[in-house]
């Protein structure tokens, strides 16, 4: 019988400590997968945690300290230089 399930696949740090979480939505037959795609999303550090996979919270418990936090939301607020 085939089911359908979505899965945690990857958790991701970025150089401003946003987290990339990929997600596989997958078409399984019994154990045997038959189709898989995958998408993802980003948490800026200090986002709501509420629903994220346990991996997911012990990343961001472990790299979003204070002082991460402080300089992501910092550098969210330096407006970008234009181009002339």
């Amino acid at each position: 019988m085939l089911t359908e399930r979505t899965i945690f696949s990857l958790c991701e740090v970025l150089a401003n400590t946003t987290l990339q979480v990929r997600l596989a939505d997958q078409i399984v037959d019994g154990e045997v997968v038959k189709a898989s795609t995958f998408r993802r999303y980003c948490l800026a550090p200090g986002s709501d945690l509420t629903g994220q996979p346990e991996q997911v919270v012990a990343i961001a418990g472990a790299v979003w300290t204070p002082a991460a936090i402080a300089a992501y939301n910092a550098a969210s607020q330096t407006p970008s230089p234009t181009i002339q």
